[in-house]
């Protein structure tokens, strides 16, 4: 649907429907992720693609480098991450797209994200949060899959670790 329509937000059922979530405004930013519900039986992620992605990231405090290639992804698992955690970032150019994603073949080896059905309702639930409903690979349209929260803190001053 989204490739038809050319756009990587679509109406569906009288619902907006977001490929992903993209964000690209420069400076420095501490993204608290929450799992907040995954009753579907094929495992579940949040996926974060980094596109021409100049900067730093920092998961639970430590540096992370991301692979040069065409969109390097960092996967968060609902099976093995923990049910919170955070990442910094220091964004100077680029962008990063937050997407859900499905185990295609059941042993976390390969995540469907951004096409074949993955996509989200997205809801802004606070001033700097934001509330998603996933929708994964199988053929239906319920958006419980998977539901994650995000809190986006301006970070107002660097830390230590840069």
């Amino acid at each position: 649907m989204f490739r038809e329509q050319k756009s990587d937000e679509i109406e569906y059922n009288g619902k907006k429907i977001n490929k992903c979530y993209a964000f690209n405004r420069k400076g420095e930013y501490i993204l608290n992720f929450r799992f907040i519900d995954c009753p579907s039986s094929i495992a579940q992620a949040i996926v974060i693609h980094w596109r021409s992605f100049e900067g730093k990231i920092f998961i639970n405090g430590e540096k992370i480098s991301i692979s040069k290639g065409s969109l390097p992804q960092t996967v968060f698992s609902e099976k093995t991450t923990a049910k919170q955690f955070e990442i910094k970032v220091v964004l100077n150019g680029g962008e990063f797209i937050i997407c859900n994603g499905s185990d295609l073949f059941g042993d976390q080896s390969v995540w469907r994200t951004l096409y074949g059905g993955c996509a989200m309702i997205i809801e802004p639930i606070g001033e700097n949060t934001l509330r998603f409903y996933c929708n994964d690979h199988e053929e239906d349209d319920d958006f419980n899959d998977l539901i994650f929260e995000l809190d986006i803190i301006e970070a107002n001053s660097a830390s230590d670790d840069e």
